[in-house]
């Protein structure tokens, strides 16, 4: 192999490496940190989800849901970003508006927050 050759493979090899990095830096952001949505689950959820995620507290004629998988993951047509969406601003897997009750967290939350927490319901809490 030449030396213009053998950079070039350099070269490539190193933006593949570069790349690769990146794209699994990506995924595992997108995917949630678990154990950082245990944290935020606990001080922000528990009071009206219980520590199991079962929900079942009422308020009023409001019953608070169920946050365990699957059936969470079936109710949110299997889509994280619907299930950011409730969290964040309060709206139901059809776009309706969940119950006034329901806190919205945009802006007291961040969406790698929102991220965290599910990752945490979908590998803590299972039903």
């Amino acid at each position: 192999m030449n030396t213009h050759s053998t950079r070039l493979s350099l070269v490539l090899k190193g933006t593949l490496a570069a790349a690769a990095l990146a794209l699994s830096s990506s995924v595992a952001s997108a995917a949630g940190d678990a154990a950082a949505g245990a944290a935020i689950f606990k001080s922000k959820c528990v009071v009206c989800h219980k520590a199991d995620a079962s929900g079942g507290v009422h308020f009023g004629a409001t019953e608070s849901a169920d946050l365990r998988a699957p059936e969470l993951e079936k109710q949110y047509k299997e889509t994280d970003a619907l299930l950011m969406r409730a969290m964040l601003d309060g709206k139901d897997e059809d776009g309706q508006d969940l119950a006034k009750i329901m806190p919205r967290w945009r802006g007291k939350l961040t969406d790698a927050d929102a991220a965290n927490v599910i990752a945490f319901l979908k590998t803590e809490m299972k039903n």
